[in-house]
């Protein structure tokens, strides 16, 4: 069984084809992605949560992922995963930016140490607060916002 602190580092030498390693890249690319664009892909938005100014993953969010994950698993399908990190408007934007990313890393990480799942098979990447699903101006809204969406493409 692998250490949280060795994933952490395997997965910080994985080379990526170009990682958004700032706020400008990633609200360049946030703005431009559209999730309906990746042919054939599937959207899991809003299962995966977190709580305030958190990237640990939480019973609930874990389940929400395996639930994503076995029935691909079971199938033994090609896939490639998606995970886009959000965060509410609570804050700095740059710590945004790294609470998001830090947020599809942590499910990187899980899918990696549960599901054997190839590091070149996952991309993560912070969207930070420029993609709300919910009102920033409520509490309920900001909860809606602190997640990770999925898109699955096989």
């Amino acid at each position: 069984v692998q250490t949280e602190a060795v994933v952490v580092e395997e997965m910080a030498s994985f080379e990526q084809v170009v990682p958004c390693t700032s706020i400008e890249d990633s609200l360049v690319r946030a703005a431009q992605l559209t999730n309906s664009s990746f042919s054939g892909a599937t959207e899991y938005d809003g299962a995966i949560r977190f709580e305030f100014d958190s990237s640990v993953l939480s019973a609930d969010a874990k389940a929400a992922i395996d639930s994503v994950v076995v029935p691909l698993v079971q199938r033994n399908t090609d896939f490639f995963f998606e995970l886009q990190g959000h965060t509410d408007a609570f804050g700095a934007e740059a710590y945004n930016f790294q609470l998001g990313l830090a947020r599809a890393r942590a499910v990187m990480g899980y899918l990696y140490q549960k599901y054997d799942v190839p590091l070149q098979r996952m991309n993560g990447f912070s969207c930070g607060e420029v993609k709300p699903v919910g009102d920033n101006g409520l509490t309920a809204g900001r909860a809606e916002n602190r997640r990770v969406t999925i898109v699955v493409v096989e």
